[in-house]
């Protein structure tokens, strides 16, 4: 099949030449010389077994034939074009399926920043949110689950890369009426006889740990009343006077009506990661760093105590 030897060059040189209808120019307008140029027409032609162009000494015009394929050529061409932005697309992350993991606290960290940011910046690249904790996020992680999490653990498996956006302080959350809740700070001592809301340590351990260990730091075993799953639930309980806890600051944004106070202690807050899985190398991951840093961070902070006095 003699069509088999068109190539795209044969198919722009030709394109050229049905807009200038001017070999000359037309040469000109694809960078090249007047005799390679017109070869190339005439190898063209001689593939189709058709004459594309009426040539003579005064003008060029397009043979039926040439008029009909000059449609087919442009839409064969844009496509051809379109396969390479594609591919390059690809190749470089603009373009595909991305899964991302987060922790439910990150819509108070400036996820919905990021979403619009990839909205605008990468609009052809489909982002897909899957809630789950941070233990569930490596998990997914290393079984290819998801391409991207945000989590926060201060021990990140070997197979993991991570990127530690910024350490995030805790915060005493109290109910509206308790009697610290019009403190500028507090010191953990002053829980010791409060019963403690938790988030579970099998969703988060790192965060389980860390408010046990700030406990006993302080000097006392914090009294367990309830675990849960969801760091709203925590908050939520709290406003209804169920115990008191220990939360990522960025929960003070959320709305609900409970009171969060400084610690004392130098040592309370917990890293917010955002992890990959570096083997499986997907363009799209990297794409998507580059505008994380930006977009994620913590709102700021201020005392209840300053608006409740």
């Amino acid at each position: 099949m003699r069509y088999d030897s068109i190539e795209l060059r044969h198919i722009r040189y030709f394109l050229a030449l049905a807009e200038e209808l001017n070999f000359g120019r037309a040469a000109a307008k694809c960078h090249v010389s007047q005799p390679p140029f017109s070869v190339a027409i005439q190898q063209l032609e001689s593939y189709l077994e058709a004459p594309l162009v009426r040539r003579n000494s005064r003008q060029v015009d397009l043979t039926p034939a040439g008029r009909a394929f000059r449609e087919k050529a442009a839409r064969l061409l844009a496509q051809a074009s379109d396969a390479y932005d594609v591919a390059q697309s690809i190749a470089q992350g603009r373009q595909g399926v991305l899964r991302i993991g987060f922790h439910g606290s990150m819509v108070f960290r400036g996820l919905d920043r990021l979403m619009r940011r990839l909205a605008e910046q990468e609009p052809m690249l489909k982002i897909e949110l899957r809630e789950m904790s941070s233990q569930n996020q490596v998990d997914a992680l290393i079984s290819g689950q998801i391409d991207l999490g945000f989590g926060h653990s201060a021990l990140v498996p070997s197979q993991l890369s991570f990127l530690t956006l910024f350490d995030e302080p805790l915060v005493a959350c109290l109910p509206p009426d308790h009697l610290a809740a019009t403190q500028r700070s507090l010191s953990l001592r002053q829980l010791e006889r409060e019963p403690f809301i938790l988030f579970q340590r099998v969703g988060s351990p790192a965060y389980f740990d860390r408010i046990i260990t700030l406990c006993l730091d302080a000097g006392f075993t914090p009294n367990v009343n309830y675990q849960v799953s969801q760091w709203l639930t925590v908050v939520s309980m709290v406003a209804k006077r169920m115990g008191v806890a220990i939360v990522p600051q960025c929960l003070s944004t959320a709305g609900i009506d409970a009171r969060f106070i400084a610690l004392e202690s130098k040592t309370a807050s917990s890293p917010v990661q955002c992890m990959w899985l570096e083997a499986h190398d997907k363009p799209a991951v990297q794409a998507v760093l580059k505008h994380v840093q930006q977009c994620i961070y913590p709102p700021v902070f201020t005392p209840d105590s300053t608006s409740h006095p």
